[in-house]
């Protein structure tokens, strides 16, 4: 079931669509389901993407875990280290099925979570795709430039019973400059202000990571 937004988030973003997908931690087989935000009011280049991924995005991790990791007693943060990257792992297959490219891991970071456990923030550099429609119109070669640079912020961290998983991604302001002005003259981009929207969706979030009695 979809995470609902916090009430400081809820009246400028906007339910986007839901994606699912399936790993394995050790011995625990894990179904995801991702719930997508997108902004109530999209910019007019996010508006001609050509992936299910919003330019600008919040995201939310439903984890399922079969066996539960308590029967068969694992302690999530014991766990921790192999179960961070495999999150991350995830997502990025999630977001390159929907066209998006993933360029790398640009920073790993220890951050302290809601339930103040420690967890793992991974910046990941990425490149978003526009419309065959939006290259032919401005003239853009779609080896070259039919993307937009961008970066996902994703964010893992342990549970009493499970993990939890959320973040979101953002163009960068850098990447839109060399782009044409027909696509980005009515974007802007607050980078810092898109990060710290971010940050308060996760450290609003008290997760405990879903378990299959299955």
């Amino acid at each position: 079931m979809p995470t609902s937004l916090p009430e400081s988030l809820a009246d400028s973003w906007q339910l986007a669509g839901t994606k699912t997908g399936e790993s394995t931690v050790l011995i625990a087989s894990i179904n995801a389901e991702t719930t997508l935000y997108e902004p109530t009011e999209p910019t007019a280049l996010a508006a001609r993407s050509a992936s299910a991924i919003p330019l600008r995005s919040l995201f939310v991790v439903d984890l399922s875990i079969s066996p539960p990791l308590s029967a068969v007693g694992i302690p999530p943060e014991s766990a921790f280290s192999k179960a961070a990257p495999k999150a991350r792992d995830q997502f990025i297959d999630t977001v390159e099925s929907e066209g998006l490219t993933v360029d790398g891991t640009r920073e790993t970071l220890a951050f302290e979570a809601p339930n103040g456990t420690e967890g793992r923030w991974y910046v990941l550099e990425t490149t978003h795709p526009l419309s065959d429609d939006v290259q032919a119109e401005a003239d853009i070669e779609a080896e070259a430039n039919g993307h937009v640079p961008a970066e996902a912020h994703v964010a893992v961290w342990p549970t009493d019973s499970s993990f939890a998983v959320a973040g979101g991604t953002l163009p960068r302001p850098d990447g839109l400059e060399s782009m044409p002005e027909e696509l980005t003259a009515e974007t802007t981009v607050d980078p810092d202000g898109a990060r710290d929207t971010i940050s308060t969706l996760i450290q609003a979030l008290d997760l405990e990571g879903g378990e299959s009695d299955g």
